[in-house]
């Protein structure tokens, strides 16, 4: 006669009807909890025996864990390349761009910031004319290249937090009237190496967004 499996592998393989039905058995006729889970279970298992069903359920725990852990292991590897993209090379340059329009459309202000990796700034705040504020922000963006061309930086990182303005230059949304200003702007990154495109929110843009009012305010 076989050996009774012990209580954690009884307990591991039952799904949690078979658990139930086990509780009202041991209700009904007084036996043992682990004689009443083997008996239901022996019985989800016919025709196959005992110790097929719980090796059958066994192997299916280890594969749902590993998959699971695939999965987990998944995330982590995504977030760990999402963390490092948003560190940058320590040789890049790094820009913020903002452009502000008072009222929109009306008198626009330009802001830029330009660092180098040896933590050299250049400030840009300029008027920008007449437009609206998705106008500003390019032209925002387009100062900031016209300040880097001349410094021919081999890899450049530029935030801003004009989603409309990025996904513009990136591809992700183009706007068929954006296009004579997203056309200003290749010319200059084609004049550039490589050029990097990130969104931040506006709190974490407050640089530039002071120089764009100030520019705006003059």
């Amino acid at each position: 006669m076989a050996a009774t499996p012990d209580w954690q592998a009884l307990c591991a393989a039952a799904h949690a009807a078979e658990r139930s039905a086990a509780r009202r058995l041991v209700r009904r006729t007084g036996i043992s909890d682990i004689e009443a889970l083997s008996q239901t279970l022996a019985a989800a298992a016919f025709p196959d025996t005992l110790a097929g069903l719980l090796g059958k359920r066994h192997a299916t725990r280890c594969a749902d864990l590993a998959r699971r852990d695939a999965r987990q292991q998944s995330r982590i590897d995504g977030w760990n390349a999402r963390k490092l993209a948003r560190q940058p090379d320590p040789n890049a340059w790094l820009g913020w761009f903002d452009g502000s329009a008072w009222p929109n459309p009306g008198r626009i202000g330009l802001g830029a910031l330009l660092c180098s990796p040896h933590n050299v700034v250049t400030e840009i705040s300029t008027g920008g004319g007449h437009g609206d504020s998705n106008q500003a922000e390019y032209l925002a963006l387009i100062a900031l290249l016209e300040a880097a061309v001349p410094l021919q930086p081999a890899m450049l990182v530029l935030h801003g937090d004009s989603r409309i303005v990025i996904d513009d230059m990136t591809g992700v949304h183009q706007v068929a009237a954006m296009q004579e200003l997203r056309t200003r702007a290749q010319t200059l990154i084609a004049q550039l190496g490589t050029v990097h495109f990130r969104w931040i929110p506006r709190a974490r843009n407050g640089v530039a967004d002071a120089l764009s009012q100030r520019a705006r305010q003059a």
